[in-house]
């Protein structure tokens, strides 16, 4: 645990460090000095409010799947284990599980079976893919309507959804039967102990459409949060972006980041959030200073009670 937490704020020290070398390096100090004095309060409190419901969404998909399995827990109590998720995804590069493997513990701690704790996050893990499957695509709309499909952002686009189809195929063939997870991964013992409570006989909710209806809507609503925090950071210094660039902007970023496998996709998703937004028209130093304040409301913020959440659960 001490090992994640001094990886994670590593991270957002160099993550701040390699935003700060591109605005010094491309950027014109005289134009981010104007936009500070653009700066409008009103919008980042907005922005703030935003990422707020990202914790919100992130909960409810735990709370829906326990429901689906008869259980009931209050949002409130998701919303910490969202907190925890974020954290743990930050600082330790592992596509997720990091997060997940700590959040099943946290379910457990609240009287939930291992099972049922792992099917939970396992559930709202395919809803994640699902729902990142959908906004790829509806990325890929907005750029071809716009003029703005490059062969590079179809490979992208291509090579993405091939991971989510084959990564979605081999949790779904894992979860049917524990014998198949592979020798491998068998051997990290958190991953072992975390897929040995799949059973024999997976829990309902791991198959139903019903849960996934419901959760990839929410996982979807997440993503447009993510995006609308982008857009208000935008407007917040006082540069005008259509909703749709910021979505795109933001989709296209989280997608270099999640096949980066980096810690928080340090440089990976600033660097295409920063590509993208130019290719809205989006100034350079705004869409740097844009980044920089996301970055900061997505990344460094939730490290500090992150911190401490993380390792409540962790002593418990």
């Amino acid at each position: 645990m001490k090992l994640g937490v001094r990886a994670g704020l590593v991270t957002g020290v160099l993550l701040l460090c390699v935003v700060v070398v591109v605005a010094v390096r491309f950027g014109k100090p005289e134009e981010f000095a104007k936009l500070l004095e653009r700066a409008r309060p009103a919008w980042l409190l907005l922005a703030l409010l935003f990422q707020a419901g990202t914790y919100v969404c992130a909960g409810a998909v735990w709370q829906r799947a326990l429901a689906h399995q008869n259980h009931h827990r209050s949002l409130l109590q998701m919303v910490r284990l969202g907190v925890v998720k974020v954290f743990m995804d930050q600082a330790l590069p592992s596509a997720g599980l990091s997060g997940n493997v700590l959040v099943a513990r946290g379910l457990g701690h609240r009287g939930m079976s291992h099972q049922s704790a792992v099917a939970t996050v396992l559930a709202g893990l395919i809803s994640f893919y699902i729902a990142n499957g959908i906004a790829i695509a509806a990325a890929l709309a907005i750029l071809w309507i716009n003029g703005r499909v490059s062969r590079l952002v179809t490979i992208l686009a291509t090579v993405f959804a091939i991971v989510i189809g084959v990564f979605l195929w081999g949790l779904l063939w894992i979860t049917q039967d524990r014998k198949r997870i592979p020798r491998w991964m068998s051997k990290i013992k958190p991953l072992e102990r975390f897929f040995a409570g799949i059973g024999e006989h997976p829990p309902h909710v791991m198959r139903d459409v019903g849960f996934f209806v419901e959760g990839t809507v929410l996982q979807l609503a997440l993503i447009a949060l993510d995006a609308a925090t982008l857009w208000a950071v935008l407007q917040a210094m006082g540069t005008t972006v259509s909703a749709a660039a910021a979505f795109t902007s933001f989709t296209m970023a989280s997608v270099v980041a999640m096949m980066s496998l980096l810690p928080g996709g340090l440089g990976t998703f600033d660097g295409t959030a920063i590509a993208m937004l130019r290719a809205f028209h989006v100034p350079l130093e705004a869409a740097v200073a844009g980044t920089v304040l996301l970055r900061g409301l997505t990344f460094i913020l939730p490290l500090i009670p992150g911190f401490w959440l993380a390792r409540a659960e962790a002593v418990k």
